[in-house]
């Protein structure tokens, strides 16, 4: 009698689940999946979607695990708000990013995350980015006047150069110079060319500890909070009155215990900052540049709106709504969004519709495809800011910030500092664009692979 109950019980609890994943990549195609995932990961993940739907599995073997890539907006919103407990950022950010990030906004997970999150996100409200109006303008003033060499330029250097210097001084006002600045952009981009060779190819993580690759980029993290402490330690023994993030970040409290945040804790979320809020914003103006200079009627419609609004076109009151300066970054951001792809992994087993998917699961969602599928779009690939004053816009499948809880705190910052941009360049200046193609990258962010051109004045030839 014990031995039949026995074996029935042992049975019953050792039952596998069976699950119904989405369609899966062949076996035959699993190969080109992969490698093309290194080379060009847009085109596989949409070429994968068009010969097996909104959302599939790959097996991946390299690294032993299972993902669900995915285009469906619904999914979407059921992973990252409607469900949004059971899932959280996948290892290849909490952990392989972290590690020479730190546990910033970005790589932060669980309630670490939360409440770095609560104690933040008050100092990027549209009160006190507002406050930093000012030194966007000068900082962009400053970069288009050194860009007047009448000879083609890297356009993108140019915005990246931009982007970083405005979080700088955002950031730290006066408290730091441009060496320090550019020492902090090169560890950035190298640190950065490491963490991609690591998620492309991590079969070659061995070869990376041996050679060393891996210990000189975790020095250079080391180097940059180096500089960060040194900064943040004169601040604190300064007296007077300052007007950054930092000092907002200095006097921020957390609600339960009322203490300020550690000294690597501050560093890990200054950091973050820098990385995030950079590149996705320099990877916009570029592409947006691109947009407008292969679409005269837009920039006719931008310069009529730029000059119409006379002395209020840098104005707080007319930089947000429905300008045209904001519905042409918006359909640039639609087509090509710098946070192009978004990953999440299951904490528990979870289903959605048909489909159901074990814990540990990795889901990605591709923002690119998501915001070109013609089932949502009229005219997809097209160029059509005037879209974004639709009545039925917000029903559209558009998220440029993320979605849920873990929506990107820096979208007003953005959305200022690319307005602004915009109408100081072409109150005062236009472009001659020899970059003819825009040809894309997708790294972390989904970046131009060149833009370049000259800024011109327009009163030359006047």
């Amino acid at each position: 009698m014990f031995s039949k109950n026995f074996s029935r019980n042992f049975a019953q609890n050792t039952k596998k689940t069976v699950y119904n994943y989405p369609p899966k990549v062949t076996e035959k195609n699993i190969w080109k999946t992969l490698l093309k995932l290194n080379s060009d990961p847009i085109a596989i993940i949409s070429q994968n979607f068009q010969e097996l739907g909104n959302t599939y599995t790959l097996n991946s073997f390299l690294v032993k695990k299972r993902f669900v890539f995915s285009r469906d907006p619904e999914l979407f919103d059921y992973v990252l708000r409607k469900n949004q407990k059971n899932y959280e950022k996948s290892a290849i950010q909490t952990h392989v990013l972290g590690k020479y990030l730190g546990k910033g906004l970005l790589t932060n997970t669980g309630k670490n995350w939360l409440k770095q999150r609560r104690l933040i996100q008050p100092n990027f409200s549209n009160k006190n980015i507002e406050l930093l109006h000012q030194t966007m303008i000068d900082e962009i003033n400053a970069t288009i006047e050194s860009q007047m060499k009448n000879e083609t330029i890297d356009l993108y250097k140019m915005t990246n150069s931009l982007t970083f210097n405005i979080i700088a001084k955002t950031l730290f006002g006066n408290s730091i110079d441009y060496t320090q600045i550019r020492r902090i952009a090169d560890s950035i981009t190298e640190i950065q060319k490491m963490f991609i060779k690591e998620v492309r190819k991590p079969f070659l993580m061995s070869w990376y500890k041996i050679s060393g690759q891996l210990k000189k980029h975790l020095q250079l993290s080391e180097e940059m909070r180096d500089v960060f402490r040194e900064i943040i330690l004169k601040r604190q023994s300064e007296t007077g009155d300052y007007h950054d993030i930092l000092q907002n970040l200095l006097q921020s409290r957390y609600e339960d215990s009322g203490e300020p945040m550690a000294m690597e804790q501050l560093i890990d979320e200054i950091i973050i900052l820098f990385v995030a809020g950079h590149e996705t914003s320099a990877n916009a103006l570029a592409f947006t540049l691109f947009l407008i200079e292969n679409n005269d009627h837009e920039k006719q419609l931008l310069v009529k709106e730029i000059n119409d609004l006379g002395e209020d076109f840098l104005s707080l009151k007319s930089l947000f709504g429905n300008s045209k300066t904001m519905t042409i970054i918006k359909e640039s951001l639609r087509l090509y969004p710098p946070a192009w792809i978004i990953d999440r992994v299951a904490l528990a087993d979870d289903s959605f519709k048909d489909f159901s998917w074990k814990k540990g699961t990795i889901v990605e969602f591709l923002l690119y495809d998501m915001h070109r599928n013609p089932v949502f779009w009229e005219q997809p690939n097209s160029f059509l800011p005037e879209r974004f004053n639709e009545s039925d816009i917000k029903s559209k499948p558009y998220f440029p910030f993320g979605n849920g809880a873990r929506h990107c705190i820096g979208e007003h910052f953005a959305y200022m500092e690319m307005i602004l941009f915009l109408r100081l360049l072409y109150k005062k200046y236009h472009l001659d664009l020899e970059t003819k193609e825009m040809k894309t990258i997708a790294l972390i962010t989904l970046r131009p692979v060149e833009l370049r051109g000259k800024i011109i004045s327009n009163s030359v030839g006047n």
